[in-house]
């Protein structure tokens, strides 16, 4: 049976509810607690000390107001569905955490890179970053590339049009969180083509050990009636 394609799969997969659930209670906890996002921002003041807890904790933060947060969460619980129900729940998760170790590595490194060169504020590497926006440009990207069902990949498409000045708003000076929008999407895209890539050899793969035994069967038959 294609698990793919079963109920239980695509509604009740661990990866979505769980991290729905997750985001609901941190946010509606702590989403207006300012220590508590100070902690978690995702600065380079945080991650010299504590990256892991801040990169975990960033991503489940979604902001003071309890309806837009919800909303919020709604959503990307419905696009982590999509991504699970392509991928799976391990591959979903390896996708979307490099999407937000990426993100951050490389709009925070570049960050770092203009502060030693004088181009940027040292304070800004206090600045509060939180939120789950590279978890969900990530997640849109490689439904969009690579979505099991055709309106899964117009849905992550049409979403991604909509946030698109968002995502790439002050890209041209460096920000740090368009820049880590743009890297996130990119390794979205990139991990997804790669994994679409794979599943299609070992399908052929699968088909080709398949019919190998079926045409050694009819080459044999084929001898015998010849004699």
């Amino acid at each position: 049976m294609d698990l793919s394609r079963t109920p239980a799969r695509r509604w009740l997969s661990p990866v979505p509810w769980g991290f729905a659930l997750l985001a609901a209670a941190s946010s509606l906890t702590y989403g207006g607690d300012h220590a508590v996002n100070a902690w978690a921002s995702t600065n380079l003041a945080n991650m010299g000390d504590h990256p892991v807890e801040a990169l975990i904790t960033s991503a489940f933060l979604f902001g003071a107001d309890p309806w837009a947060c919800l909303r919020s969460i709604a959503f990307v619980g419905a696009i982590l569905a999509f991504l699970v129900i392509r991928f799976g729940n391990m591959r979903a998760v390896a996708l979307i955490a490099a999407g937000q170790v990426l993100g951050t590595l490389v709009s925070e490194g570049l960050l770092a890179a203009r502060i030693a060169a004088g181009q940027a504020d040292p304070a800004l590497r206090a600045a509060l970053d939180v939120g789950p926006s590279y978890v969900i440009v990530s997640a849109l990207a490689a439904v969009a590339v690579a979505g099991a069902r055709r309106w899964h990949r117009w849905t992550a498409l049409a979403a991604l049009a909509v946030r698109a000045p968002h995502i790439t708003s002050g890209l041209t000076t460096l920000g740090v969180t368009p820049v880590g929008h743009v890297t996130a999407l990119s390794t979205g895209m990139l991990l997804a083509w790669g994994l679409r890539s794979s599943d299609a050899n070992r399908y052929l793969h699968r088909l080709t050990a398949r019919a190998a035994p079926l045409q050694t069967e009819e080459r044999t038959n084929g001898r015998a009636l010849s004699t």
